[in-house]
Order: structure tokens, then C-alpha cells, then sequence
């Protein structure tokens, strides 16, 4: 059977060095780390789709989910692509107004409190 395999962080990824104190638990974990940068990177692809086009199409995030279920991907990076998007969906609706390409979702995830399990 295949290895699952899943999406290396891009390289402006933040440096370990770089990370304040309270980088915890989670940020040690690379597969979630993974998954959360993973779920930046589709923010991304949707913002600028909705940018180019005026519109995103219905069921873009069911069907990311479904692909990390069909290619089976550990559940824990789906968590990080989920936290990941649940932190932004958060933020915005808060009232900030977040830019995928210049936000630090691992510090907002880090933030909010999100644990592993």
C-alpha cells in the first residue's frame, strides 16, 4: 500500500527560531504543522480565485476534505488544515480583516488555544 503523502511547507514557512516561547504542542507536531499551512495555502488559492473570478464555486472545501479521505491523510493533518481554516473563518467574522498571504496561522492557531486531540 502507498504512504499518504501531504504537502511540504512553502519555504516562507516561519523558522522554529523565529516562533515566540509559546509555540507549543502543537507547531512540534509537522504533520499538523503541515496541515495547518496546507489549509493557508487553500485560503490562499480561494482568495485569489474569488479575486480573479468574482466568485467562489460551492463545494470547494468539501471536496479538499474528501481528496485528504480518498488519498488518506493522517487524520491529524486534517485537523490543521480545519484549525487552520476555522481560525481564519473566526477572525473574520470578528471583524479583522485577514490577508492568507501575509498571516501567521501558525501563531493565530497558537492563539486560540487549539489542541491535538
Amino acid at each position: 500500500m502507498p504512504i499518504a503523502s501531504y504537502p511540504s511547507p512553502p519555504p516562507s514557512a516561519p523558522r522554529a527560531d523565529a516562533m515566540s516561547a509559546a509555540a507549543g504542542k502543537l507547531t512540534k507536531n509537522r504533520i499538523y504543522l503541515n496541515g495547518a499551512l496546507a489549509g493557508q495555502a487553500y485560503l490562499k488559492r480561494t482568495r485569489t480565485a474569488m479575486c480573479t473570478h468574482g466568485q467562489c464555486r460551492p463545494g470547494m472545501l468539501r471536496e479538499q476534505l474528501q481528496s485528504f479521505s480518498a488519498h488518506s491523510f493522517p487524520a491529524v493533518f486534517v485537523k490543521g488544515f480545519v484549525d487552520a481554516i476555522d481560525v481564519y473563518v473566526s477572525m473574520s467574522l470578528g471583524g479583522h480583516d485577514v490577508d492568507p498571504q501575509a498571516w501567521d496561522v501558525l501563531a493565530a492557531i497558537e492563539r486560540r488555544g487549539y489542541r491535538e486531540q
